[in-house]
């Protein structure tokens, strides 16, 4: 399916460009596996707990996933891609803060913990696993009574919980595996929630400690690395991946969410203006939604102060731009590392983090520069409104004239001003995602004290 047909916007195939064309439509240069590689680093910096578990489940369910289908032991109706996506990001919601959303103590009451409930919203939502996500739902309910549930993703959960279950039990001895890692109170409770099998199945595949051993050296995650490499979708479904990766920054700052969709177009747009080529367009495109990616690893406080900061939060602030860096490097091309990695260059030498100069810097990283700027201005954020365009434009000329961005970028901007918004704006829909459905269903379902109850509302809804 070409990109034109997955926005469905009919604005986008109208509105002419200045050259007489139709508007171009930016595309992603990154695949699913390094999206998802991508964020697994993003978690990471911003709290290793959850993405650990979560890492070590996923290796642990993809090697007896994979033992199961080349021994043939059981017909297993499970696709390898939905396996990956879930159980690596299964608990995903842990990263929300759900303390304005929650109703108190019914967090005690819940038989779904609030975590998993919003995990299944966020992904059902914003990734192509849609319906497949219920399968969250299930991580602690009697196996036989999830199969009266009329839902076909028991097997996924009970796969991917008896898996999470084994890595908890074996932290507790440094996923040192022997004879006596599973005692009869452990076997009895994996083997009643879930499908018994697995457990077997597991035991099985472990000889010589098979998976275990990669637990202990951390191996798992270089071999996830390949799994998640492994990962086919179509274009629109990694295209929504996308989405859902710049929308996980929303658990650290909405209003970096925004800025990051508005410099992602405006970049583009300014690429256009100047001629580049439809590749140099979407490298660019894709270095802007990655620029900011830092900013998961920067503290909740110092991201949303409303006030000024201080020399040393300033300092925290700026670290990430290389934190970043660090996230996406070996993962996406070197070329898309730098453009986005180097938006608070400036040409005089006196950006950070490297200090590049004029001379250093490509014209991609330059324009990315001026859209970082832009949207920075435009753009409302905690201890700022939107400038309005001669506000805008003043401090955009000051810092052209002192060479902090390129002049004749700037021009474009200060020339084209009006344009660049309009463009934006229409092209905005492309990356944005509807949080507010994901927002008003956690708020309904979390009433559900049971989960056949949350399963018929989940029905009922439609």
């Amino acid at each position: 399916m070409e990109l034109e047909e997955f926005t469905d916007y009919e604005e986008l195939e109208t509105l002419d460009s200045p050259e007489g064309k139709f508007l171009y439509i930016p595309k992603s240069c990154v695949d699913a596996g390094q999206i998802i590689k991508i964020l697994r680093r993003m978690l990471r910096c911003m709290d290793s707990k959850y993405i650990d578990l979560a890492e070590r489940t996923a290796f642990c369910s993809i090697k007896l996933f994979d033992y199961i289908k080349l021994a043939n032991k059981i017909d297993l109706n499970i696709d390898r891609n939905i396996l990956i996506l879930l159980s690596v990001l299964f608990s995903i919601g842990g990263y929300k803060d759900l303390s304005s959303m929650t109703m108190g103590e019914e967090e005690q009451k819940a038989k779904i913990p609030h975590t998993f409930l919003y995990s299944y919203l966020f992904l059902k939502n914003l990734t192509p696993l849609k319906d497949a996500a219920e399968a969250i739902l299930l991580y602690n309910y009697n196996y036989e009574d999830a199969k009266k549930l009329n839902t076909p993703y028991v097997e996924y959960a009970s796969l991917i919980f008896t898996c999470m279950r084994i890595c908890i039990k074996l932290r507790k001895t440094k996923y040192v595996f022997d004879s006596n890692s599973f005692d009869e109170q452990f076997i009895e409770k994996c083997k009643k929630l879930y499908n018994p099998v697995y457990l077997d199945l597991f035991v099985e595949a472990n000889q010589n400690n098979a998976i275990t051993s990669k637990l202990e050296t951390k191996d798992y995650r270089i071999l996830l690395d390949e799994y998640c490499k492994s990962l086919t979708f179509s274009y629109d479904d990694t295209f929504a991946l996308l989405k859902m990766m710049i929308y996980s920054i929303d658990f650290v700052s909405t209003s970096t969410v925004t800025h990051i969709i508005s410099t992602a177009f405006h970049s583009s747009e300014i690429c256009r203006m100047e001629n580049l080529s439809d590749e140099e367009t979407d490298e660019v495109f894709t270095a802007a939604v990655l620029h900011d990616i830092g900013k998961m690893a920067v503290d909740l406080k110092i991201l949303e102060s409303p006030g000024k900061l201080s020399d040393e939060e300033m300092d925290i602030m700026r670290s990430h731009a290389e934190r970043g860096e660090k996230m996406m490097r070996g993962i996406v091309s070197d070329k898309i590392a730098d453009i986005a990695s180097r938006h608070h260059e400036s040409l005089d030498g006196k950006g950070y983090f490297r200090g590049l100069t004029d001379e250093e810097l490509t014209f991609q990283d330059k324009i990315l520069s001026v859209a970082d700027i832009f949207s920075a201005l435009t753009d409302p954020r905690t201890y700022k409104p939107s400038f309005p365009k001669e506000k805008t434009l003043s401090i955009m000329s000051e810092m052209a004239e002192n060479r902090k961005i390129d002049k004749n970028v700037f021009k474009i901007v200060e020339e084209k001003y009006d344009q660049i918004i309009e463009h934006t704006e229409v092209r905005r829909p492309m990356l944005t995602a509807n949080l507010g459905q994901v927002i008003i269903g956690f708020i309904g379902l979390q009433e559900c004290k049971d989960v056949p109850s949350l399963f018929r509302m989940i029905r009922n809804a439609g």
